[in-house]
């Protein structure tokens, strides 16, 4: 999972500098808290890596699942505008699917029909690498989160578990049985950036550094006040902006970033897919190349165009 498009050692702010999201806020209205996702039977889950090795790269994001009630419309949506495959893992009770991009894993699709009573609202649940999921959890409730999914070990991907944060946003960490994704450019159908939107961003920055140790870096060249970025390894792994006042029904929530060739024609396939444009692209929004959609169930998505020049002198894959 790429998250981390440039070193930051000199600057964390650096790859995000004309990253402006004062729009998106207004387009999550509608949505509310994850429910706990009932636990049934599991599937074998791939390591996150199958590079002999690799260490751990606690913060980063290192894997994200849709939760969806509609695997097939899911799995229609986006193969046809992200271009990628879907494996299902297990049989019909696991309820689960592998996302493979350009034949790599880049997330999992869980579908909750297959998990009765499970009232859900669609979402997409980053997890966060952590070196003990148990030290976490202490610190996460210590911190005034609470567990939505008890830690579960699967003998190749390791040990994960899902939480909602102070606020209400849903995540997950886990601690990987064999190192985590190295960091890489994202290429186009990869995640490339995550946000989350706050009510009180400086009680969400301290609540994730209290468990994942990030160096928090304010975002002083964004035209928007209060804009944080989450640093670890010297990269920027996230960043944390405020929920505007003005919309009070706004939950707080991570959105995750896809990295797209063309936005105008992702837009496009979006729409005639049954998408809806939540973001228009705009000229204050990375300079008119990021947009948000939800897709046909409502799980909101963001696209980013990050074009080929600015890849120049960064780390691409092998």
């Amino acid at each position: 999972m790429a998250m981390s498009p440039e070193r930051t050692r000199s600057d964390p702010r650096s790859p995000w500098r004309r990253l402006r999201l004062a729009g998106i806020a207004a387009a999550l209205l509608a949505s509310a808290a994850m429910a706990p996702v009932a636990q049934s039977a599991e599937p074998e889950l791939p390591p996150l890596t199958t590079e002999a090795g690799t260490p751990r790269l606690p913060g980063k994001f290192v894997w994200i699942d849709l939760v969806t009630s509609n695997m097939e419309t899911a799995r229609n949506f986006y193969s046809r505008l992200f271009g990628w495959e879907f494996r299902r893992m297990g049989d019909a009770a696991t309820g689960y699917s592998l996302v493979l991009n350009d034949g790599r894993p880049v997330g999992g699709v869980v579908d909750v029909t297959a998990r009765p009573n499970v009232p859900v609202n669609p979402r997409w649940v980053a997890y966060i690498s952590v070196p003990d999921v148990a030290q976490a959890q202490k610190a996460i409730i210590g911190a005034g989160g609470r567990q939505l999914v008890a830690a579960k070990t699967f003998p190749k991907r390791g040990e994960q578990a899902v939480f909602a944060d102070a606020e209400g946003a849903v995540f997950g960490v886990i601690k990987s049985a064999g190192g985590d994704p190295a960091d890489f450019m994202a290429e186009p159908g990869d995640w490339i950036w995550i946000q989350l939107l706050s009510r009180d961003v400086q009680k969400a920055t301290g609540f994730y550094r209290s468990f994942a140790g990030y160096e928090v870096v304010e975002n002083k060249e964004s035209s928007r006040k209060n804009q944080f970025l989450l640093v670890s390894g010297a990269f920027a792994r996230a960043a944390v902006s405020q929920l505007p006042a003005n919309h009070p029904k706004a939950p707080p929530i991570w959105l995750p970033f896809v990295r797209v060739e063309s936005l105008a024609q992702s837009l496009t396939v979006a729409q005639q897919l049954g998408g809806r444009i939540a973001v228009m692209p705009r000229p204050d929004l990375f300079e008119g190349r990021m947009a948000v959609v939800a897709d046909p169930s409502g799980a909101m998505v963001g696209m980013l165009q990050w074009d080929d020049e600015r890849d120049q002198g960064r780390k691409t894959r092998p």
